[in-house]
């Protein structure tokens, strides 16, 4: 297997987990579950967001299996990542700040990706 081949595989298995994680907390929100709601309370946020996120989430969560999207969706998936990550830290919850930082630069690498492999392709 090649270099470019390999990127390629990983990008993909990526963007899917991804999707997958954000599609499942997306649902989870929408459907207003306790965990999310008391995350949302805890952060100060308005419980009547939370299906709106969610909905996001979800929809940004599918545009990462799509080629053409890939880069809207993590961008906008992004932006919730270092908004969680900001209000999570202000709200001294380092280790979730963390994990938001951690999924924050896993879109940031997807979107490179996708960016710098656009024009590659034969």
């Amino acid at each position: 297997m090649n270099g470019d081949r390999f990127i390629d595989v990983a990008l993909w298995v990526l963007s899917f987990i991804l999707a997958i994680v954000f599609f499942y907390n997306g649902v989870n929100k929408i459907m207003e579950t306790p965990h999310q709601v008391a995350q949302f309370e805890a952060l100060g946020l308005p419980t009547f967001a939370l299906p709106v996120v969610g909905i996001v989430e979800c929809a940004a969560g599918l545009m990462l299996t799509i080629t053409r999207l890939a880069l809207v969706g993590g961008a906008i998936l992004s932006i919730i990542m270092i908004t969680s990550a900001g209000l999570n830290l202000f709200h001294d919850d380092v280790t979730s700040s963390l994990r938001a930082m951690v999924i924050f630069l896993m879109l940031l690498s997807i979107c490179y990706l996708r960016y710098t492999r656009r024009n590659i392709r034969p």
